[in-house]
């Protein structure tokens, strides 16, 4: 990403020396894009929103388009879903305008997301339905793979399980079948809180270590953390306590290091819930390390908490 902002910056310095407004309108696009992948969430919204004031300016309508979309995708990443269901209907609107239809299927399924993290459990199901039927429609089967598992995620969340589970299955196929080794890993995981759920724990834990491995393989340690967190979940139901331990403290270790605050609190709290069952001093001296506090600082923390 470095490489190619370099490249796109030199790229808009020779449209501007030359005048070619419009062309920047494009490199802006790329640039925020490229801002988005760094998470630099502010930056990448100045880019898009200058690239769209260009394309408006010159009444490129269609373009308006796939940069309302990345709008959405910001305020989606900065959980600023009523904004971002906005951008995204503009951008539908547009395609649906041009007869875009495949392009309505990717704003479909987002549009889809962002009714989910708003718990519009229904909408978001229809929304994944359509992008669902029109991807099935145009045969781009690796797209579907991603709606399956955004379908089986809303049944995960309704509790129904058996239906989740066969939703991430279809999700896991197409991935292997195109060999999207990485993108397996999540859906191995939410396997795992399926099986978890419908209390399989050996299953889960398969799942959760196949999730592991690829993870690790990918050097995506962030998502580590998750995955640690409920492979800690699966020993502690099977009443081994010192994996289960070993496991929630990898998953404080990743958290602590990425400075995840929300992780973070729910790391603490099961971590506070676990001494609480087990008084293993141990593990609250090697939080303690993590920290750099004490045990009775630790302590004093867990009470007051419960307080």
């Amino acid at each position: 990403y470095d490489q190619a902002r370099d490249y796109y910056q030199q790229a808009l310095e020779i449209n501007i020396e030359f005048g070619d407004r419009h062309s920047c309108a494009r490199t802006y696009h790329n640039l925020g894009y490229v801002a988005q992948q760094l998470r630099e969430y502010d930056q990448a919204r100045d880019y898009y929103q200058q690239a769209l004031e260009i394309f408006i300016e010159f009444g490129d309508r269609y373009s308006c388009a796939s940069t309302y979309h990345q709008l959405g995708s910001v305020a989606e990443d900065l959980r600023e879903y009523d904004q971002a269901r906005d951008y995204y209907q503009q951008a539908l609107e547009i395609n649906i305008e041009f007869g875009d239809r495949h392009s309505c299927a990717r704003t479909y399924h987002n549009l889809g997301y962002v009714a989910q993290q708003l718990r519009e459990y229904d909408q978001a199901r229809d929304y994944y339905q359509q992008a669902l039927e029109i991807f099935i429609e145009f045969g781009d089967r690796y797209s579907c793979a991603s709606t399956y598992h955004q379908l089986g995620s809303v049944a995960e969340q309704l509790r129904e399980y058996d239906q989740a589970g066969d939703y991430y299955q279809q999700a896991l196929e197409i991935k292997i079948e195109f060999g999207d080794r990485y993108s397996c890993a999540m859906t191995y995981h939410q396997l795992g809180i399926v099986a978890q759920q419908l209390r399989e724990y050996d299953q889960a834990g398969d799942y959760y270590q196949q999730a592991l491995e690829i993870f690790i393989e990918f050097g995506d340690r962030y998502s580590c953390a998750s995955t640690y967190y409920q492979l800690g979940k699966v020993a502690e139901e099977l009443g081994e306590l010192e994996e289960a331990k070993a496991n929630y403290l990898q998953d404080l270790v990743i958290t602590a290091e990425f400075n995840d605050e929300h992780g973070l609190g729910i790391s603490l709290r099961n971590l506070a819930r676990f001494y609480q069952t087990t008084q293993d001093e141990d593990l609250l001296r090697e939080v303690a390390k993590i920290f750099g506090t004490t045990v009775e600082g630790l302590k004093e923390a867990i009470i007051n908490s419960e307080e």
